[in-house]
C-alpha cells in the first residue's frame, strides 16, 4: 500500500508526543491553556519557519485560511501568539529539542568518519543582528543590538547538539566551559577560543581538542617529527605553549599546513598524539561544517526576523528552528539520504499537505534529457555562403 500520510503529519510524527505530553502535564506546562499548548505552539512555529511568514498577523492569516492546519495549531489570534511567545519558558522547547536529537542519534550518525577518530564536536558562535530600539536588552554596539548563538555541533549526526543564547557583546570564550566538558571527546574550535589554562585542564581531564594557533603565539619546540615526502603537511612538532607567565604544563602538538583560501601557512594545535599529522589536518577541516550550518539556518529558516522582542520570544523561536532542522534531518533519513537535502526542504515547504508518496515521486522523477544545442560557427557559415555564391555564379 502507498503511504498516504501527509508531509506535515510525518514531520510531527517524529516527535515523541506521548512522552512529551506526559512530561509537560507533570510540569504543568499547559496549565489553564486551552488552545495554544506547547506542542501546538511548536507546530505554529514550524509552519511559520517553513512558509517564511513575515510576522504574527501573517501567521494568523495563514492559519485562518487553512482548515487542515488548524487541526495542528488550533484557530488562534496573533495577540494570543504574541503573549505565548513571550510568556512561555524556553525550557519546554529545549526539552523537545533534546528529545528529537535523541531520536536522530538512534540512527548512529549521518556523516561517515573513521572510527578511530572518535566523537568529534565543533564549538562556535554566530551573531544575529537586531534593532537596538526593539531589543534594548541585547547589547552589542552603541547603535546596534545582537544576540549570539553559542553552538556545539555534532559532526557524526551533522546537527547542533546544544546552544546557549547570550547578548552579542559577550566574548565566545566566556561560554567555553559550558560546552567543553566530556572526556574522550575531541572538540574543534577556532583561535577565538585559545586559553592555555583551559588547555592544561583538558589535558589533565582527558578532553581532546583541535584548534588553530594565533600568528603571534609564543612556544618552545621540544621535538620535531618526520613528515612524509609529498604530504600536505609542512611540519609536525611537539611544543610547550606560552611565555613566562602563561607557560603550559603539558606539551601539545603543532601541525603546520597551508590555508587553501589564502595560500598562507598556519599551525593546528592539538593534544591528540595518536593520529597522523594528515588526519589532524583533515579533522580540523571538519570545523567548517558548523559555518555551513549557520549559513543554512539563516538562509532557509526564520532566525533573522523575530515574532517577539523579549528574550524568551527570541530563544523560543531559535529553539523551534533547531527542532525543525532535526525533524527535517529525520525526514531526509526516512526518504533517503541519496536525495538532495535542500531540494527536499524546498519541496516540503511548498507542499505541506502532499503525501509522502507524492514527495518520493517528485524526488525520483527523472529529468528529460534535452538535445544539446550546438553553438553556430559563424566563420564556417560565412565561408560556406561565399563558396555557394561563387559556384552559382559560374
Amino acid at each position: 500500500m502507498g503511504d498516504c500520510t501527509t508531509i506535515f503529519e510525518t514531520l510531527e510524527g517524529f516527535l515523541p508526543k506521548n512522552f512529551l505530553e506526559e512530561t509537560f502535564d507533570q510540569m504543568g506546562a499547559d496549565h489553564n491553556t486551552r488552545k495554544l499548548t506547547v506542542l501546538r505552539q511548536l507546530n505554529t512555529y514550524m509552519y511559520a519557519h517553513l512558509t517564511d511568514k513575515k510576522g504574527l498577523r501573517d501567521i494568523d492569516a495563514g492559519i485562518k485560511a487553512d482548515k487542515k492546519l488548524q487541526e495542528y495549531t488550533s484557530d488562534i489570534s496573533f495577540s494570543q501568539l504574541s503573549r505565548k511567545n513571550s510568556d512561555r519558558e524556553p525550557e519546554y522547547f529545549r526539552m523537545i529539542f533534546e528529545a528529537v536529537l535523541a531520536q536522530l542519534k538512534k540512527h548512529h550518525g549521518i556523516r561517515v568518519i573513521p572510527g578511530h577518530w572518535g566523537a568529534l564536536k565543533v564549538l562556535d558562535a554566530t551573531i544575529v543582528r537586531l534593532c537596538i530600539t526593539l531589543f534594548p536588552w541585547a547589547r552589542y554596539r552603541e547603535k546596534t543590538a545582537a544576540v549570539k548563538m553559542h553552538t556545539l555541533y555534532d559532526i557524526l549526526c551533522d546537527c547542533p547538539e546544544h546552544i546557549v543564547l547570550t547578548e552579542g557583546i559577550l566574548h565566545d570564550k566566556e561560554k567555553m566551559s559550558d560546552f567543553v566538558t566530556e572526556p574522550g571527546i575531541t572538540y574543534l574550535f577556532d583561535r577565538g577560543y585559545l586559553d592555555y589554562k583551559e588547555f592544561d585542564r583538558y589535558c589533565h581531564d582527558g578532553i581532546y581538542f583541535v584548534t588553530r594557533l594565533k600568528k603571534n603565539a609564543v612556544y618552545e619546540i621540544i621535538t620535531e617529527n618526520i613528515v612524509m615526502k609529498g604530504s600536505s603537511v609542512l611540519s609536525d612538532k611537539e611544543a610547550i605553549l606560552g611565555g613566562f607567565y602563561t607557560r603550559m604544563q603539558h606539551p601539545l602538538r603543532l601541525v603546520e599546513v597551508i590555508d587553501s583560501s589564502t595560500g598562507e601557512a598556519f599551525f593546528i594545535v592539538t593534544n591528540r598524539f595518536d593520529l597522523t599529522a594528515e588526519e589532524i589536518a583533515d579533522i580540523y577541516r571538519l570545523r567548517w561544517q558548523i559555518e555551513l550550518f549557520f549559513k543554512w539556518i539563516k538562509q532557509h529558516l526564520k532566525i533573522k526576523k523575530f515574532f517577539g522582542t523579549s528574550f524568551n520570544a527570541v530563544l523560543n523561536q531559535i529553539l523551534a528552528a533547531l527542532i525543525l532542522f532535526i525533524l527535517l534531518k529525520l525526514m531526509h533519513l526516512f526518504i533517503g539520504l541519496g536525495h538532495d537535502f535542500l531540494k527536499l526542504v524546498r519541496l516540503i515547504a511548498s507542499g505541506l499537505w502532499n503525501t509522502v508518496d507524492q514527495l518520493r515521486g517528485i524526488l525520483s522523477a527523472k529529468k528529460s534529457h534535452k538535445t544539446k544545442r550546438k553553438r553556430w560557427n559563424w566563420k564556417r557559415g560565412y565561408a560556406e555562403l561565399l563558396l555557394s555564391l561563387l559556384v552559382s555564379k559560374y
